[in-house]
């Protein structure tokens, strides 16, 4: 076939019409995909994947694209109704989060104690006192206790008040994924009535701090003579105080009281005698 000059300008206009239906093909694709990017809803979604019982800050929570069509009155749509809530089932990373995903606001899931037991919070003064966040619910610790002051003791003390405690929840969370502050924390404890007992004291008097421990639950730890009540002096391991031992010395019409504490001289007294009581002179009638 020969190529006449009516020829190539057929072959010219078809590769022209191709590369021009090319190029509007392109751009309307392009514009349908805007479209589709532009119909998309940005709702909360989980970073991660979330147990129940966690307590969702804004670390847990992100935003992500989701189309119209998967939308239901079931999903949250703003972050501000999200944080602060607990998470009642469990919720997978990028995915919408379900108002039936959570507990209501300001509900709380049931602590689970073993009968006999109780469940007993205490204020923690940072994060180092909870092994750097190493440990969590579900997990045993041994609580250590270091007075204020000297308490009578040595110079100052610690000493070990449970070992092999069960933690129910820190920070009010009772899953593992726990938050904590640089300041104030607290840990919720599965304890005994007596060990309930010297909790509610010690946490007064003192520093409460925790060890990991990996030999699970323990048997027991500091004992009272009563198990309805405690003192600080049991729970230290000190002898009952003796009273003040009191002497009195007499020189001529003086009297000097020296009154002693624990060996020592705390405060002399001086005062004059006491006269002897004289007879009444009888007077005569």
């Amino acid at each position: 076939m020969k190529l006449t000059p009516a020829l190539l300008t057929v072959i010219m206009l078809l590769v022209v019409g191709g590369l021009v239906t090319a190029f509007v093909a392109k751009r309307m694709l392009a514009h349908e995909q805007v479209v589709v990017q532009e119909e998309t809803v940005t709702v909360p979604m989980a970073l991660t994947d979330l147990k129940p019982g966690t307590v969702i800050t804004e670390g847990h929570i992100g935003l992500g694209p989701v189309r119209p069509d998967q939308l239901n009155r079931e999903v949250l749509r703003t972050n501000r109704v999200v944080v602060g809530r607990i998470v009642k089932s469990p919720i997978t990373r990028a995915q919408p989060i379900l108002t039936s995903d959570l507990y209501a606001p300001g509900e709380r899931p049931p602590l689970v104690v073993t009968p006999g037991m109780r469940a007993v919070s205490v204020a923690l003064s940072n994060g180092t006192a909870l092994v750097d966040g190493l440990i969590g619910p579900g997990q045993f610790a041994d609580v250590h206790f270091t007075p204020s002051g000297n308490s009578g003791t040595r110079g100052g003390m610690v000493m070990t008040l449970f070992k092999g405690v069960k933690l129910l929840a820190i920070n009010r969370s009772q899953s593992s994924a726990t938050s904590l502050g640089q300041r104030s924390n607290s840990v919720t404890m599965e304890l005994t009535p007596e060990q309930a007992n010297i909790m509610l004291l010690a946490r007064n008097r003192g520093d409460i701090n925790l060890t990991y421990s990996p030999n699970g639950l323990g048997n027991g730890g500091v004992a009272v003579a009563d198990e309805s009540r405690a003192y600080l002096d049991e729970v230290l391991g000190l002898a009952e105080p003796t009273p003040p031992f009191v002497t009195e010395i007499y020189k001529g019409a003086d009297r000097r009281e020296n009154t002693f504490d624990d060996g020592r001289l705390i405060q002399t007294d001086s005062r004059p005698a006491i006269p002897p009581s004289t007879p009444q002179q009888q007077t005569a009638g």
